[in-house]
């Protein structure tokens, strides 16, 4: 086996179809199919079930699966690491972030680029879903995330919580800094999610604790526009501090939620086998020094 079959192993492991492998991998599919049937010639060992038109793996297809996984990033960090010393430490590293975001970034970017200057970033911001998609085809090294959300087939690296805020027009006659459940499903509201994901699920799930039915009018999942229309009297909406922080110019007014209500909480994630590059992983101590230091 070679490096360049390791990685055709790796790609249909984790699409778990040829097609789908062959389409990430930017070639035919033929070809793909007799590199597996020459590793599985070598290896004397069957290493996925076909199950109607999905492929997953045996247990001698999981043992490599773990152990090709090191070797092909090892064989990149290598050449990163060559690279770096012939030139510096440099490189790029590719960051995900949910459209709810994470205020601290710009502080944790400036804070990774003091220690290492030579770098640059890609950051894309996407739902959280899509910048799991993006992990799984290792298009990005990281992704900040917004919770719940299945994480099978991720590494939870780190996760925050924050309380959450009803906001509402500045003027708004809602008297005190805090407010009910029963008095906020008197208000319009405006989810920033779209319906059976996210927060819209959370905030549901509160008011029906509460034996309450929250009055949806919108789903807005552009967040400057939604604190656009919350502020122009279209509505109220129910968001994460974060977003109350990153928006301090528009004139709106927050409550805090009484009752307990469950926190926002979002996470770093990387890829499910656990291993991340040097650059990777000094960005992780960026973001976890960045927390204790927000804790203190």
């Amino acid at each position: 086996m070679d490096i360049k079959q390791l990685r055709y192993f790796i790609a249909i492991a984790e699409e778990g179809q040829i097609t789908a492998a062959a389409k990430r991998l930017h070639m035919a599919q033929p070809p793909l199919s007799q590199q597996l049937r020459a590793m599985e010639e070598e290896l004397g060992a069957r290493l996925f079930e076909r199950d109607g038109r999905g492929m997953q793996l045996t247990e001698e297809g999981r043992a490599l699966y773990k152990h090709a996984v090191r070797i092909v990033s090892s064989v990149q960090e290598a050449a990163d690491e060559v690279q770096a010393i012939r030139h510096g430490l440099r490189g790029r590293l590719a960051i995900g972030i949910n459209t709810l975001s994470d205020e601290r970034l710009p502080r944790i970017l400036r804070l990774f680029q003091q220690r290492y200057p030579n770098f640059t970033f890609s950051i894309q911001q996407n739902d959280s879903a899509h910048l799991c998609q993006q992990l799984k085809e290792r298009s990005i090294d990281l992704a900040i995330v917004r919770l719940p959300l299945e994480l099978d087939g991720f590494t939870l690296h780190y996760v925050k919580s924050e309380p959450h805020y009803f906001v509402t027009a500045y003027d708004c006659d809602e008297p005190g800094g805090s407010i009910s459940f029963t008095r906020m499903a008197r208000h319009p509201l405006i989810v920033p999610s779209t319906e059976g994901l996210g927060l819209y699920q959370l905030i549901r799930e509160e008011f029906m604790k509460r034996g309450l039915e929250p009055n949806i009018v919108c789903e807005c999942s552009d967040i400057t526009t939604l604190m656009q229309l919350v502020s122009s009297g279209f509505g109220a909406t129910i968001v994460p501090e974060t977003v109350v922080k990153l928006h301090r110019g528009v004139p709106v007014r927050k409550y805090a939620l009484e009752g307990n209500p469950s926190p926002a909480l979002f996470g770093l994630i990387g890829h499910a086998s656990g291993w991340v590059s040097k650059a990777a992983q000094a960005f992780i101590e960026a973001y976890r020094e960045a927390g204790s230091k927000a804790a203190e």
